[in-house]
């Protein structure tokens, strides 16, 4: 990138300054915990020594051996994390550099505190058991397992469960997304249920910036339309086996069939399996209040917790615009400049095509006024 480039840049970002770097909040990942909660699949280590350094390619380059950007996320998965949807609201370009440029992923400590809390809570809410697993068939009837665990738990009086697995199509986009419900309160005598997401600082015992609290509006919200089409039935386990590949025949392998035996049921395959989950599900009601609780790293201590009001026409119309960058329809956006502070921490900043064209736009702009 050229000095001149550089500089405008920099005029880009500079047009907002209320914001700051040290309000960013270290969320995790629902797919990073999603490994903690099941814990039932290996991983080949690779030796990271030996690596190739990076190389900086064209985006527009890298898309030519693909027709859609779901693809370069999950090939041969065929799904989206909420987190994926969040992401793309703090930044759609960045998203979508980390998905078509190489990068060397570093564990940084904030973020394995927040697992580290999470973690805890979930512990003191239930064990979590290694299985192994055979089949893809297996892992997702393990998925099964711990979403239908707590609902049972709730329809014999218990009152909270955690790390909570939840998945369906969102406004019938034909796109399958999956996330992990930190946590689900249950009032046995209104019989209704709220989520609470826990949030994690690092750096200061303060609420989040407005750009933070939006993604995380998202995510809650997004957690609620997943389990209430759950609730209303609207999810059939052809459409779940067809987006992912699954073979509903298919018999389990031998951990599996003891968990769910240990689960009081007789399911030989996913199909059966499905049929009893859905089923128990509809038993439910529809999630009623959405809660963010923001805490304190250092001594895990709350900051304070924040209502999220639904908001569907919102919600639909933010998912909307955003399946259609999965699915190809439109060209990748970065951030406004409103937000341009968001740059600031971002590892793409100097590569970055959006930020280096929307700064040839200011300077043409500047440029246009200092003539007037």
């Amino acid at each position: 990138m050229e000095a001149s480039g550089s500089r405008n840049c920099a005029n880009f970002e500079e047009k907002n300054s209320k914001e700051s770097i040290e309000s960013l909040w270290e969320d995790i990942d629902d797919g990073v915990l999603s490994d903690i909660v099941l814990d039932k699949r290996s991983y080949e280590e690779q030796d990271n020594d030996s690596a190739a350094p990076p190389e900086v390619i064209q985006v527009s380059k890298k898309l030519k051996t693909t027709t859609r950007p779901l693809d370069l996320f999950s090939p041969g998965r065929g799904y989206l994390w909420v987190s994926s949807l969040t992401a793309q609201m703090w930044c759609e370009q960045k998203l979508h550099y980390s998905l078509t440029l190489p990068v060397v992923e570093v564990e940084k400590p904030a973020i394995s505190k927040g697992t580290d809390l999470h973690l805890a809570r979930e512990l003191a809410d239930h064990d979590v058991v290694k299985i192994k697993v055979t089949s893809n068939e297996d892992i997702w009837a393990a998925k099964l397992l711990n979403l239908y665990s707590p609902v049972i738990s709730f329809l014999l009086g218990t009152k909270m469960r955690r790390e909570i697995p939840i998945f369906g199509f969102p406004f019938s986009h034909n796109v399958f997304v999956i996330g992990l419900i930190d946590e689900i309160q249950f009032d046995p005598e209104t019989f209704t249920f709220d989520i609470l997401e826990l949030k994690t600082r690092s750096s200061s015992r303060t609420l989040p910036s407005k750009a933070q609290s939006k993604s995380h509006s998202l995510q809650v919200m997004l957690y609620k339309k997943l389990f209430d089409d759950l609730v209303k039935g609207q999810i059939t386990k052809y459409s779940v086996a067809q987006h992912l590949r699954l073979e509903l025949d298919k018999n389990f392998g031998e951990d599996i069939n003891n968990s769910i035996t240990e689960h009081g049921l007789s399911c030989l395959n996913l199909s059966e399996l499905m049929d009893c989950v859905f089923e128990k599900m509809k038993s439910l009601t529809c999630i009623n209040q959405l809660l963010l609780e923001y805490c304190f790293q250092e001594d895990n201590s709350t900051i304070g917790i924040t209502e999220v009001k639904y908001n569907e026409e919102w919600l639909k119309e933010t998912c909307d615009h955003y399946m259609k960058y999965w699915k190809g329809e439109r060209p990748v956006e970065g951030v406004d400049i409103e937000e341009a502070f968001k740059c600031q921490s971002c590892e793409f900043a100097e590569v970055c095509e959006w930020r280096e064209k929307k700064s040839k736009e200011l300077a043409r702009k500047n440029s246009a006024n200092s003539l007037k």
